[in-house]
């Protein structure tokens, strides 16, 4: 996947992660879709769905000569306390070693990348995240009711992102 103009050209960068053939974890690629068909984005402003490929896509901002100046990751992530399909912003810094593990950016270190290309390189990183259930035992295409409800809830969230000064 080469997403290298969007990265190079865009003020901000809306990443949909994870996979939809794993139910709820489709979440972050229902957003874009979402922000696709019912938001009018600025025209320096990319909403791109990368799948399982995000630590790729993170490592190529981090390298880029030119950069988007805020990336808004929309994943799921599995955090206690938290109730299933309820939507938050998550907190780079506070994502414990465990939390990295279960956040959804699929095997990568991306906790880590997130954090150089928020301090090396001088990215604003947003996380709007929606609580995960368990993973489907087989595979399936279709969110929960939970999870749609926070796909309207999560791309308005985007969407004042956005739209903010």
């Amino acid at each position: 996947m080469s997403i290298i103009r969007e990265i190079q050209t865009a003020r901000i960068l809306i990443l949909g992660c994870g996979n939809m053939l794993l139910g709820d974890d489709g979440f972050g690629p229902a957003v874009i879709e979402a922000l696709e068909k019912s938001y009018d984005l600025p025209r320096d402003v990319h909403a791109v769905d990368v799948g399982t490929s995000t630590g790729e896509v993170l490592f190529d901002i981090a390298v880029s000569e030119s950069r988007p100046a805020h990336v808004i990751l929309v994943d799921t992530i599995n955090k206690e306390g938290r109730e299933h399909g309820e939507v938050f912003e998550a907190d780079t810094n506070e994502l414990s070693e465990n939390e990295a593990a279960d956040y959804s950016l699929h095997h990568c270190p991306t906790s880590n990348l997130l954090h150089e290309i928020q301090e090396l390189c001088g990215v604003k990183v947003t996380v709007i995240a929606a609580q995960m259930s368990d993973t489907p035992e087989q595979p399936t295409m279709h969110l929960s009711e939970k999870m749609k409800k926070a796909v309207s809830v999560a791309a308005q969230r985007v969407y004042e992102l956005v739209r903010a000064p």
